[in-house]
C-alpha cells in the first residue's frame, strides 16, 4: 500500500486482464500527466496571487524563512517514517490493506528500483506543487484534502479505502505547508513515501 500516492493511473488499464501495459508506458504517461501538472502549478499560484507554489503568504508560524524550511523539513521527514512504518502495519494486520497492497502490486510491482524513484518524484513534486502549492492557498486546507482523496479513487471497491487514506495523507501535508509557509517539506514527506511504500510493493 503506498502512502499518499501517485494519482491512480491505473484507472486507465483493465487491471483484471493478464497482461498489463508495459512498465515503460506507465512511466511515460506520469511523465506526460505530471510535467504539465507541474507547470499548471506555478503558474496557477503566480497568476492568482503573485507567489511561488511552493511558498505561502501567510504562516502559522512566526519566524524567517530558514527557521520554517528547517521546521518543515523535519516534519515532513518525520512524517514520512511514521507513514511508512504504519503503512506496513496495515498490511500485516488489516485485510482491506493487504487487498489494496495486492491491487497495487499488480500495477507497480514489477517496476524497476529506477522507475519507481522516478515515478515517487514526479508525483510527489507534481502533486505537492499543485494541490497543495497552488490549490490550497484558494480553497483552503479541508476542500483541497477532500479533492485530493476523491482523484485516488480507482475502479474497485478497496480503492474507497485508498481515497480516504489520501484525504488523511492531505490534511497532514497540507497542515505542513500552512504551519510553515513552506512546502518543501510536504514534497520530502510525498516522495519518500511514494518511493518506500513502492518498494515495498515491489518486495513482497
Amino acid at each position: 500500500m503506498r502512502g499518499c500516492f501517485p494519482l491512480p493511473l491505473d484507472r486507465h488499464f483493465d487491471t483484471s486482464r493478464s497482461t498489463l501495459p508495459s512498465h515503460a508506458r506507465i512511466t511515460t504517461l506520469a511523465a506526460i500527466v505530471y510535467a504539465p501538472l507541474t507547470v499548471l502549478a506555478v503558474v496557477w499560484a503566480w497568476l492568482g496571487g503573485r507567489r511561488y507554489a511552493w511558498e505561502l503568504g501567510v504562516a502559522w508560524m512566526n519566524g524567517g524563512y530558514p527557521r520554517r524550511l528547517l521546521v518543515s523539513l523535519m516534519l515532513g521527514f518525520a512524517l514520512g517514517l511514521a507513514v511508512v512504518a504504519l503503512t506496513r502495519q496495515l498490511v500485516a494486520r488489516m485485510q482491506w490493506a493487504r487487498e489494496l497492497h495486492r491491487e497495487l502490486s499488480s500495477i507497480v510491482g514489477e517496476l524497476s528500483p529506477r522507475q519507481i524513484t522516478w515515478l515517487a518524484l514526479s508525483s510527489g513534486l507534481a502533486e505537492e506543487l499543485f494541490f497543495r502549492g497552488a490549490m490550497q492557498p484558494v480553497l483552503g486546507l479541508w476542500l483541497t484534502s477532500l479533492i485530493f482523496g476523491a482523484v485516488h479513487v480507482g475502479p474497485k471497491r478497496v480503492f474507497v479505502a485508498w481515497a480516504v487514506w489520501a484525504f488523511v495523507m492531505g490534511v497532514l501535508l497540507g497542515a505542513i505547508f500552512e504551519l510553515t509557509g513552506v512546502l518543501w517539506g510536504s514534497v520530502l514527506a510525498h516522495v519518500w513515501i511514494n518511493q518506500r511504500n513502492m518498494r515495498f510493493i515491489h518486495r513482497y
